[in-house]
């Protein structure tokens, strides 16, 4: 009697084909993950916000937000951006931050002679939960945000990412308006910034006053986009590159310097292929570098580029042979069995 086996050997091969083959495609492709999303840019408000929700934690009042303290903690941003953290807690003509508050009308509240009730932070961040945590790192930091002598914030971020995060916080007087002591040091500052600024004047040149903070005037770009700025006494690098909105790396650059020593009279070329009608706003499209003291703790994680195809696991590409395997024997049993319908019983 003829045995027909044709349709097992048959119905087997199909199988093969129909479970097999589908079920490790899917398992190659699950087994791959697709690329991370980089992290939103920390705001100010965010910044201000987890502030607050620190302080309500530790049973302190919640911080108003404050113009004068943005505003300074904005330039304070821009300037980190600009000079790539160069410029850290400096300002201008060696100003203190209690005496850049007060210049700008803030009523600040404490003992003037002290530079009064008032902190800032600053750190490079992706998140804001990295800056809150690099500052929760020691005494100074956290009293930034925890003092109980405070009831003014303001923040502000820059840059390209790590982002410079800015931090200030201030106790303002109860009444609104400044203290006694305050228009003694308002009086002298304009004696003291002219001093620092004013550069024919001998006292400017022999004084201990800090020479990093001489104005900037922008230069015109020439016809061909190159702008040159010939540097002015008590001129740095980074002073001049805030103005023109580029880096000290990039003036460096351009000028072949290997160091950040400049000289008065010096011709640089700080932008190429500026327009006659650019108005050499800075954009701060910096590549920043940590400095030692300021890096955040937080480890950084690599993330898989979006282009490149990884190559598929081990067990991947031995279950794949497995299944060619299969087919293949599931193929000569068919062949087989066709020959042995063809035989006449014996």
């Amino acid at each position: 009697m003829q045995k027909n086996l044709t349709l097992p050997l048959a119905a087997f091969f199909l199988i093969g084909l129909f479970v097999l083959s589908p079920l490790k495609t899917a398992r190659a492709q699950s087994s791959v993950s697709p690329p991370k999303q980089d992290a939103p840019a920390p705001t100010a408000e965010e910044i201000i916000n987890a502030v607050n929700d620190l302080r309500i934690k530790n049973g302190l009042a919640a911080l108003r937000t404050n113009a004068i303290l943005t505003a300074v903690a904005q330039d304070q941003a821009y300037a980190l951006a600009s000079t790539e953290g160069a410029v850290g807690h400096e300002r201008q003509c060696g100003m203190t931050l209690g005496q850049d508050l007060l210049s700008r009308g803030y009523p600040l509240l404490g003992d003037l002679s002290l530079d009064g009730y008032r902190s800032e932070n600053w750190v490079q961040a992706d998140t804001t939960e990295q800056a809150i945590s690099f500052w929760l790192g020691d005494d100074p930091h956290t009293n930034t945000m925890l003092s109980p002598n405070r009831n003014d914030i303001g923040a502000a971020v820059a840059g390209t990412g790590p982002y410079y995060v800015v931090l200030e916080t201030a106790w303002s007087t109860s009444s609104g308006n400044m203290q006694y002591d305050a228009y003694a040091i308002l009086t002298g500052m304009p004696m003291t910034q002219s001093a620092c600024l004013v550069e024919a004047t001998q006292y400017a040149e022999n004084s201990n006053l800090p020479q990093n903070s001489v104005p900037v005037v922008k230069s015109t770009p020439l016809p061909d986009g190159d702008v040159i700025h010939e540097v002015k006494y008590g001129q740095t690098l980074w002073s001049i590159a805030i103005q023109y909105g580029t880096t000290i790396a990039e003036i460096r650059r351009l000028n072949h310097l290997t160091n950040d020593v400049i000289q008065p009279a010096q011709k640089l070329l700080v932008r190429q292929n500026a327009s006659q009608l650019d108005n050499l706003t800075p954009t701060f499209s910096v590549t920043t570098t940590l400095l030692p003291w300021e890096i955040p703790a937080a480890s950084a994680s690599a993330t898989p580029s979006a282009t490149a195809t990884p190559a598929p696991p081990l067990s991947i590409r031995r279950e794949d042979g497995i299944v060619i395997v299969v087919i293949l024997v599931s193929f000569a049993s068919l062949i087989a069995s066709l020959g042995f319908w063809r035989k006449k019983p014996c």
